[in-house]
């Protein structure tokens, strides 16, 4: 595909029995030896753009709840080793491989190797790019079959994401070469990225994150709650965020603000108002959201909405 094309598919321009076979054709053409379970194949919705240069391929794309797996068969029989990287936009991805579970919202990011098995599953109406680079850039010796994840909300992970977004509005009125080129930044700054955040974090704080991501739009969910939820002492759960620069309550504010603009921000929940959204992310109090909103992003709830 030249670099200043997009295509895609929008299954809801097809009859309702050719859809889902032509999204699994069209997932197969992106993505190779992925099966697609655990989804109504009757009428299935799905819709992607997509775009490829030398340095990586990027997918956006929405559709109905399914899980895709990549098997050990197909994963040692295509010799496809290439990576992906994964960034929701909204919704709530799950994303499994060697023995680890990882749970994604907005404002994180996982990456996981062809060269290895792995499952992705999500809900109705998620939302999420899809980066894909050559394994030859990734040069940490880490082993890329286990999967990493990413905080796009601080340090070069927030510039990362920045520089996605901006790849994908621009990328339709790119041509060939400046797509190429910005594919080629993006590419390098997502290893970078994932490299300066692969310091040893303690395993109490990242199965905390995990719990908080997870389960961030339970108003029930406090400090001491979710250090029940995990089975461990509120002083060490507050010990070891105290370690990675945090608190529990922050952990969980922060979480919940991330759903909250996620869902401001995603044209097809504009039926929702604000207080809709606020308590459906968790919160308790509309003037305690307005006020945490505005402290962490400038501005009122609605002024998000209305950009």
């Amino acid at each position: 595909m030249d670099g200043s094309q997009v295509a895609g598919v929008d299954t809801s321009r097809l009859a309702v029995r050719e859809r889902f076979d032509r999204w699994r054709e069209h997932v197969r053409d992106n993505h190779g030896g992925l099966e697609l379970v655990d989804h109504d194949p009757n009428d299935f919705h799905g819709a992607t753009t997509v775009q490829r240069s030398r340095a990586l391929q990027l997918v956006e794309f929405t559709s109905d709840a399914i899980t895709y797996e990549r098997r050990p068969s197909a994963a040692r029989r295509d010799g496809d080793v290439t990576l992906r990287v994964l960034v929701p936009r909204a919704g709530r991805f799950r994303v499994e491989a060697a023995d680890q579970r990882v749970v994604l919202a907005p404002g994180a990011a996982a990456m996981v190797s062809m060269a290895a098995p792995f499952s992705i599953s999500h809900g109705r109406g998620a939302r999420a790019w899809v980066v894909s680079i050559p394994v030859s850039r990734w040069t940490w010796p880490h082993d890329p079959r286990v999967p990493n994840v990413l905080d796009l909300r601080a340090g070069l992970g927030s510039v990362t994401a920045a520089v996605l977004r901006q790849v994908a509005v621009k990328r339709a009125a790119l041509s060939a070469e400046e797509f190429g080129a910005a594919a080629e930044s993006l590419a390098d700054l997502l290893v970078r990225s994932f490299v300066a955040s692969a310091d040893p974090v303690h395993p109490v704080a990242r199965s905390a994150g995990d719990v908080v991501r997870e389960q961030s739009d339970d108003p029930g969910l406090t400090p001491a709650s979710l250090a029940e939820r995990m089975g461990w002492s509120l002083r060490l759960v507050q010990t070891v965020a105290q370690k990675a620069g945090t608190t529990p309550s922050a952990m969980i504010r922060e979480a919940r603000l991330e759903r909250a603009r996620a869902r401001l921000e995603d044209p097809a929940l504009d039926h929702l108002g604000v207080a809709d959204v606020a308590y459906a992310s968790g919160f308790g109090s509309i003037s305690a959201f307005n006020a945490a909103f505005k402290t962490a992003y400038g501005s009122a709830p609605g002024d998000v909405r209305r950009r």
